[in-house]
């Protein structure tokens, strides 16, 4: 028992009869300093106490005459029932024992009694005075009985219990629980033919009860006989409608067989007639959700959401799934709902962050994701994201002309601040200044930058490839060369260094054997890579061999069809061949796929000329 029954005998024996010895606040004052063994001392000392003070009071209210014993056991009553709802059993059980030296031939007392003993596990005692209330109801009493029945089972007396089960069915012949467990102790036993036999035999004298069938439906699970379990789990819910637990059945045997379309049909047509029955919706959604049927689930889970606005697990679901198809504002709504119970939860706020940065409302992303703790696991990946919007921010700034600049003095600071808090990440957000520097067309910027992390540990191949691209566009062709031969050094079949070094060959147009040399070896190495297939087109064209070069570019479109340069080389091509309508198709699909404004000025220029069917003077530069 816990020290706070202690406390509850205490004021129980205060209540009835002030003797207690051991005043409540010397027990608060001391508790914390109690073991187990002392708790339990006084435990039952305060027992002993309060059942010697009961039994006192009991006979001094025999003595004193018939209202003197029905108030003390109306009063005892009353306190019992306050312990049982309290879940106090043991005192409880104390009050109610003596409670029947007052009244013995209650009945109700002693069916009260011996449910609170059931609850400390006196099921040997409970037993007696459940086949004692039993008897005297004639064994009529069908509540009693399965209460008896239940206990006798408990105690291993199996054969006892089937006498108070078959006692009750004989008085009571549409007694559904006697009926069932019954047989579910035959089947127990693999008495499988005695418990279906008793099962139907059941379910003729109450046929529109669907309960019989599921319960032989479940007897054939058991026996891995589906077939069967499906015609009773069907005839279950055929007698009984709006028996779910049936449809539950029989769906679960279809997902048992692999049969997910045929369960998910059970389910939606039971739904049909019964929308609110939570039980099958729960289920639907969660097995729409295990095969990944993520368009169908939304209308499920949202009706679910409907009736278990409680159910957070199930928000996060919702707004996951209003993200993956692009439902934004209800994603904000499910992903705000879920803060009022976590208000700082960290995947929460970067759910909420991730969704105003996809609609590219960028100064909402960068409050939530500014809210994640710099203890979180996303804390890094989140300063990385605004580090990316103050970036697009700071650009759209620049190519309006705002000579205020103040996204560009935001960003930059909030980016070197982060550079010197978090070093193991310095080399990232450098990428992100040198790439905001390129987007303005300040590649000199843009190559300090990383020169100065190059030495890094976290300096990787990956970043080479994008120093190597910044000198290129600087015509800086030695040191982009030098940085592309340390890749291969060290890996040798690194396809796309060799087309690196192939392209740069070909777009100066010189070496153009050994350009073709390295782009063959690139091609060996990824076959089916839509760059380097973009390189060896461009190789052909400026080697004025166009339906080569036609032929290799329409292989990289399929690979990358919305790469920029690909769309430019195939719009060049198609425009050598006089064939203005599809160069403009392409120039058109480089135009959405541009990224600064000066190409996207030079395109535009380009689309115009090409729509009065002239060779753009931009395309004339290129030497075949």
């Amino acid at each position: 028992m816990k020290f706070q029954s202690v406390l509850v005998i205490i004021a129980l024996s205060t209540i009835l009869g002030g003797c207690s010895s051991t005043p409540k606040k010397d027990i608060d004052a001391s508790s914390e300093h109690l073991t187990q063994d002392q708790v339990k001392q006084m435990n039952n000392q305060a027992m002993e106490r309060v059942s010697k003070r009961l039994e006192e009071l009991s006979i001094a209210a025999k003595a004193s005459g018939p209202d003197k014993v029905r108030f003390l056991a109306s009063d005892m009553y009353l306190k019992a029932s306050a312990a049982l709802m309290e879940g106090d059993y043991q005192t409880a059980n104390l009050i109610f024992k003596h409670l029947l030296t007052l009244a013995p031939a209650d009945d109700f007392v002693k069916q009260k009694y011996a449910i609170s003993l059931i609850r400390t596990g006196d099921l040997e005692e409970a037993q007696t005075l459940l086949t004692e209330i039993f008897n005297n109801s004639k064994q009529k009493n069908s509540k009693v009985g399965l209460v008896l029945a239940g206990v006798h089972a408990s105690l291993g007396s199996v054969e006892k219990s089937r006498v108070v089960y078959k006692t009750i069915l004989k008085h009571d012949s549409k007694n559904s629980e006697a009926c069932i467990f019954l047989g579910k102790s035959y089947a127990l036993e693999k008495k499988v033919t005695h418990a279906i036999g008793l099962l139907k035999s059941c379910e003729q004298k109450d046929k529109n009860n669907g309960i019989y069938s599921y319960y032989i439906g479940k007897i054939y699970v058991d026996l891995k006989k589906y077939t069967k379990a499906k015609q009773y789990f069907e005839k279950s819910h055929k007698a009984q409608k709006d028996f779910s637990q049936a449809i539950m059945a029989l769906g679960l045997v279809h997902e048992e067989l692999g049969h997910y379309t045929k369960a998910k049909t059970v389910y939606k047509k039971y739904l049909k007639a019964n929308p609110q029955d939570t039980l099958i919706l729960s289920r639907l959604v969660q097995l729409m959700f295990t095969r990944e049927d993520f368009s169908e689930v939304i209308e499920y889970a949202e009706r679910l959401s409907d009736y278990e606005p409680d159910n957070l697990n199930l928000k996060v679901k919702l707004g996951i799934l209003y993200t993956d198809v692009k439902s934004y504002n209800k994603a904000v709504r499910a992903f705000k709902d879920l803060l009022v119970y976590a208000p700082d939860n960290d995947k929460i706020l970067y759910y909420l962050g991730a969704i105003y940065q996809e609609m590219q409302k960028y100064e909402d992303a960068i409050a939530y994701f500014g809210k994640i703790s710099e203890t979180s696991g996303l804390f890094q990946d989140s300063s990385l994201q605004i580090a990316q919007m103050l970036s697009s921010l700071a650009k759209m700034e620049f190519q309006k002309d705002d000579s205020k600049n103040a996204y560009q003095e935001k960003f930059v600071e909030y980016i070197d601040t982060k550079m010197k808090s978090m070093e193991g990440f310095k080399v990232d957000f450098s990428v992100i200044k040198a790439s905001y520097y390129e987007g303005i067309e300040d590649t000199d910027e843009a190559i300090d930058i990383l020169e100065d992390v190059k030495e890094n540990k976290s300096f990787n191949n990956d970043h080479r490839f994008y120093l190597a691209a910044l000198y290129e566009k600087d015509k800086e062709f030695e040191k982009s060369t030098e940085l592309i031969e340390q890749i291969i050094e060290g890996e040798p079949n690194n396809a796309h260094a060799w087309n690196f070094l192939g392209y740069s060959l070909v777009e100066r147009g010189e070496k153009m054997d050994q350009a073709f040399e390295y782009l063959s070896r690139a091609i060996k190495l990824s076959p089916k890579d839509g760059y380097i297939r973009d390189s060896l087109g461009w190789y052909y064209y400026k080697k004025g061999d166009k339906q080569k070069a036609l032929d290799e570019l329409q292989t990289a479109i399929q690979s990358v069809p919305t790469d920029l340069s690909i769309n430019k080389h195939l719009a060049i091509v198609y425009t050598s061949m006089k064939n203005f309508d599809k160069a403009k198709q392409y120039i058109q699909k480089a135009i959405s796929s541009v990224q600064t404004e000066s190409e996207k000025k030079e395109l535009n220029q380009v689309l115009k000329e090409l729509e009065m069917k002239r060779v753009p003077a931009s395309f004339t530069e290129i030497k075949e």
